[in-house]
């Protein structure tokens, strides 16, 4: 558990580093859309967005919350629920996660990070079939290992340039940490109780500590 109010952790001022694939895959590019169509409401939609960025980092959840209800008609219906559809597309490559790859570190950690959001992405597509997914939870347990190995390497081998984030950096790796546990745990109980939904619900969130990560560090690239 995190504590962020309007863009501290814990009391230390940090960069706006909510992550969020409902934020910043369908509900920006569909502000972006209604901004192209009419430029005259650049600044109300640009208070939109900042706005929402707060919320978001104070509410992990929130704009995914908001997003489930604006969809809820379509899932009575039987369509497929906004969880599966986020954990889809939550491989892209969105700006806001870009990270600059000014160093082998960071260049290796943009690789290691897409391939464990190409991999957890790929779930849906693959939890069908017990043996494949099997052995494609051995293929997430080592990914994630990767993943965290490139953070401690980029933090140790790039210490000025990550200095401004530092404390944020090392509260987010604990989180991506809880998030791997957790995601493990989730995937037991799925062998057990069948529940695909909480295994998707569970990829997603250590989808957005990955990307919590990259856009911390992207911050003090920035910075």
């Amino acid at each position: 558990y995190q504590r962020r109010v309007h863009g501290e952790v814990l009391g230390f001022p940090m960069a706006s580093t909510a992550a969020s694939i409902a934020l910043h895959a369908v509900v920006f590019p569909s502000l972006d859309a209604i901004e192209s169509q009419d430029p005259s409401c650049a600044s109300a939609l640009q208070s939109i967005r900042l706005a929402l960025e707060k919320a978001e980092a104070a509410n992990p959840g929130l704009t995914h919350e908001l997003v489930d209800m604006i969809l809820e008609s379509e899932q009575a219906k039987g369509g497929v629920d906004s969880i599966e559809k986020l954990l889809r597309i939550s491989a892209q490559d969105f700006e806001h996660y870009r990270v600059p790859e000014k160093t082998p570190e960071l260049k290796a950690l943009v690789e290691k990070a897409k391939a464990l959001k190409t991999i957890l992405s790929n779930i849906p597509e693959q939890i069908t079939d017990r043996t494949r997914f099997l052995g494609i939870i051995r293929d997430i347990a080592a990914s994630i290992k990767d993943m965290l190995d490139a953070v401690n390497l980029c933090c140790t081998n790039n210490e000025a340039m990550l200095a401004s984030q530092k404390m944020a950096i090392d509260i987010q790796k604990k989180a991506f940490v809880r998030g791997s546990k957790s995601f493990s745990d989730t995937l037991k109980r799925y062998f057990k109780d069948g529940r695909a939904d909480n295994v998707f619900r569970s990829a997603h969130r250590l989808i957005n500590q990955t990307n919590s990560l990259l856009r911390i560090i992207k911050a003090a690239i920035d910075a």
